[in-house]
């Protein structure tokens, strides 16, 4: 049995990391970890809210079922091509978030997207992708 975590950010690149593990892979051997990871909530966030009754508890929740709403397109795939899934929302910088999940739930490959951005910006920036790459040590498949 292949343990996949990818990495789902609702972006076009994304899906096409989803169809690349159907196309490619045994799917008969395979259970998926779809994973979608939120921004963490900011203190300005809270305190500069122009309604006083969201806190820093429901800003998160809410940000965690709107992602497991982005994550509708991923999972309703992998439903149709009958894989083994369990989607995930966590909070955090997404890199590390990445890393970390894939080694607690023990994944055996880590798949996403890229956003295929340009050199100087990649430069400035750095993106997620290229983060995963420098914090793990499981094989990563990224897609373009």
């Amino acid at each position: 049995m292949t343990i996949a975590l990818i990495a789902f950010d609702g972006s076009e690149n994304a899906m096409r990391a989803i169809d690349e593990v159907l196309n490619t892979m045994d799917t008969g051997k395979l259970h998926v970890h779809l994973l979608y990871v939120c921004e963490p909530v900011q203190m300005n966030e809270v305190v500069f809210n122009e309604n006083p009754l969201l806190d820093m508890l429901s800003i998160k929740k809410a940000r965690e079922e709107a992602g497991m709403v982005l994550l509708t397109p991923a999972k309703m795939r992998l439903e149709s091509a009958g894989i083994t899934f369990e989607a995930h929302v966590r909070n955090g910088n997404p890199a590390e978030v990445i890393t970390g999940f894939s080694g607690e739930y023990h994944c055996d490959l880590i798949v996403m997207g890229t956003r295929g951005m340009g050199t100087i910006k990649n430069l400035l920036l750095g993106s997620v992708a290229s983060k995963v790459i420098h914090l793990t040590e499981k094989p990563l498949l990224l897609v373009k």
